[in-house]
């Protein structure tokens, strides 16, 4: 069964470009390090959704989510959180993940994950 890691991340900063011997339009961003908060690695158990807790006092802006090498799972991304009117489980109608993904966060936002293995 696979494991998750999310990490939380404020920002991305623009990288100095040094060098340049021709006019260069284009920007080059990375991850504002070190990130603000970590979890996992979450194990998943089948088809029983897991979710990530709550992060008090979360200041993130985006995340990154890995996912075991070979293994993909199902997720449910619940910005309102996990105890909302519109809250959803990850389940077999749920979006597939595998690698690495980045996604937009939210202040008391939550995510629900399920092995995509029996699904």
């Amino acid at each position: 069964m696979p494991n998750v890691r999310v990490w939380g991340y404020k920002s991305i900063v623009q990288i100095e470009q040094s060098g340049l011997k021709f006019h260069n339009a284009d920007s080059v961003f990375l991850r504002e390090e070190p990130y603000l908060w970590a979890s996992g690695p979450i194990l998943l158990n089948g088809l029983t959704p897991v979710s990530i807790p709550v992060q008090s006092n979360d200041q993130a802006k985006f995340i990154v989510i890995e996912v075991d090498d070979g293994a993909s799972v199902r997720f449910e991304l619940n910005p309102n959180g996990p105890l909302a009117s519109n809250a959803r489980n990850a389940s077999t109608n749920s979006p597939r993940l595998s690698g690495e993904q980045v996604l937009n966060w939210y202040a008391g936002a939550s995510l629900s994950f399920i092995d995509a293995a029996g699904t």
